[in-house]
């Protein structure tokens, strides 16, 4: 995870790229995730609702030079919509309570991965978080529908060339395989 930033990729790019990343599996094809881009004015304005601005400023300053925000969205109406048609209906998923796993979120994530893999592939860099406090202030700003949560922002920029790696990863070890991969049982 990229966490100082220097300039960034082109609009029209970046929405490419997401474009792609949006591609990801989507169950019963619901196809309900969404992402929002957020550059200039509108970054602006999401690092100052979002409440980011201040913990970033304090912790990490150089993630405030990314050049966009792009929020990974996933709509539960897009799911029980779906799963409420004659071919997929009988399991009560038109009602989203019934979720045991909410797929918009699930499928959202993964549309993330991709994006975090895309933005990787061009030696850009990102930063996933999750946004601080109510996130529905920060959807609100930018009129996302009520149905829609975020599963996260991911900072986008061209990496800076003395930004090194820091966070967890530097003072904690990857867990090993036998801890993490289990066959036939746990």
């Amino acid at each position: 995870m990229t966490r100082r930033f220097s300039g960034g990729p082109p609009p029209a790019e970046l929405t490419e790229i997401c474009a792609l990343a949006l591609r990801a599996p989507s169950a019963g094809f619901s196809q309900g995730s969404h992402v929002l881009i957020l550059t200039q004015d509108d970054l602006r304005k999401f690092w100052l609702i979002s409440g980011s601005h201040e913990w970033f400023t304090s912790k990490s300053p150089g993630v405030l030079d990314a050049s966009a925000i792009v929020l990974i969205l996933g709509d539960q109406d897009a799911y029980t919509e779906r799963y409420s048609k004659p071919d997929k209906a009988g399991h009560g998923l038109e009602d989203p309570d019934h979720w045991v796993t909410p797929f918009w979120l699930t499928d959202a994530a993964m549309a993330a991965e991709n994006l975090l893999l895309l933005i990787e592939e061009k030696s850009w860099g990102a930063l996933l978080f999750g946004l601080f406090g109510d996130s529905r202030v920060v959807l609100d700003a930018f009129a996302v529908p009520p149905s829609v949560s975020c599963v996260g922002a991911i900072a986008v920029g061209y990496r800076h060339p003395d930004d090194q790696p820091s966070g967890s990863p530097t003072t904690r070890t990857r867990r090993p395989e036998s801890e993490v991969v289990h066959l036939g049982q746990w």
